[in-house]
């Protein structure tokens, strides 16, 4: 089974152009996956407060 993976891969790196599929091309996507997470948890903490500060104003402009 691991031995059909591995040709798999190594027919996938072949058409990808790559050298070794395992070293730079899994290393960059490795970094764009962690700057995706990244982005992904700035958008929730954004929209957290967003929302929280919202609720905020409403009840501010209630009052006065």
């Amino acid at each position: 089974m691991f031995k059909r993976f591995w040709q798999n891969l190594n027919d996938w790196a072949e058409a990808l152009d790559m050298d070794d599929p395992r070293s730079e091309y899994m290393f960059l996507l490795e970094d764009r996956v962690a700057k995706l997470e990244r982005e992904v948890e700035g958008l929730r903490l954004t929209s957290r407060t967003a929302t929280a500060g919202s609720t905020d104003d409403r009840v501010h402009q209630l009052q006065a």
